[in-house]
């Protein structure tokens, strides 16, 4: 990529809100620190806010407390946008006039373009891979802690290195990461291996409601929200579940539901024949990956269950 117009936009501006889409997940939060801590060391005022909470188990990383969900008053030079798809994935009113321009750093195959500059590159494995290719371009001497925020984004947007986007070039990136100080072990157990009482109980229930359907190509699990008043757990708790709904044998597309009496959100998995980016690309506000999108749909869980298995059916040639 030129990050020539990147440099100048940095250079000349003063004041800068990163902010990134709702579910925080380790991408977006290892690429928001990253770009505060890059910002802060060119002596220009930043911060970051984000409609969601911080998940607990990524509180570990250096200046996570600085990601907050108290919307900042006033208006920003530049308002960067990192590993968001589109700007209304933000979730919060008001982006869109906040500052005077628009940086979209994204690496979602459907990102629409929505900022004044757009560094969008659908091959990169996670948001936190572009910032660092950006980082070693510009020769920028990269701390410990920060060398720890970008190996947590790519580490979770490959799924522990277990998806199909963990390159060759994702493992060099990690490699030199590591050679920063990275303790690869002990960052990946705190991210997958901790877990508090509440969290373990909320996945042990979580996965009580499997399910198959479609003659065992789609296998689903459910959440309701209300679940997490009931047992004391997070949201954030139940992330990664997801994944585990395409581990069973001849399952091509998992299903994950988290619903209120209202609307439902889904998040899909595929093994990969059936490109489910597309699919939640079909839903107002939805989006993602070819083997892990999600979407949003205003329905009770039984009528958008219904809805998103007809879709599948039709996938899938059924």
């Amino acid at each position: 990529m030129d990050w020539k117009e990147l440099i100048k936009a940095i250079d000349t501006n003063e004041s800068f809100l990163i902010s990134s889409h709702q579910s925080l997940d380790g991408d977006c939060v290892g690429s928001q620190l990253a770009f505060l801590w890059y910002l802060k060391s060119k002596g220009k005022k930043a911060a970051c806010y984000c409609a969601d909470p911080l998940p607990q188990k990524l509180s570990f990383l250096t200046d996570s407390n600085l990601i907050t969900q108290e919307k900042p008053q006033g208006k920003f030079d530049v308002l960067m946008v990192l590993d968001c798809s589109n700007i209304k994935r933000l979730g919060w009113d008001g982006c869109e006039t906040i500052a005077k321009m628009i940086i979209n750093i994204d690496h979602h195959r459907d990102n629409t373009n929505f900022g004044a500059l757009n560094y969008v590159d659908p091959t990169a494995a996670a948001a936190g891979e572009i910032i660092f290719s950006f980082f070693k371009e510009c020769g920028t001497v990269i701390p410990k802690h920060v060398a720890e925020a970008l190996y947590a984004a790519v580490m979770t947007d490959t799924g522990g290195f277990r998806f199909n986007n963990t390159s060759s070039w994702v493992l060099r990136v990690c490699a030199d990461l590591i050679e920063l100080g990275v303790d690869s072990a002990g960052l990946y157990e705190k991210v997958y291996s901790r877990h508090t009482p509440q969290a373990l109980t909320l996945q042990s229930r979580i996965w009580s409601t499997l399910k198959f359907h479609l003659g065992g190509k789609v296998c689903s699990m459910d959440m309701p929200m209300s679940v997490l008043d009931e047992i004391g757990a997070k949201y954030s708790d139940s992330e990664g579940m997801a994944d585990n709904t395409v581990t069973a044998e001849g399952v091509e597309v998992g299903i994950m539901t988290k619903h209120t009496p209202e609307e439902t959100h889904i998040s899909l998995r595929s093994t990969g024949r059936i490109d489910v980016g597309k699919i939640a690309q079909g839903i107002a506000g939805g989006g993602g990956h070819s083997c892990a999108a999600g979407c949003t749909i205003k329905l009770p869980y039984d009528q958008a269950m219904a809805q998103m298995l007809g879709l599948l059916a039709k996938e899938l040639g059924m």
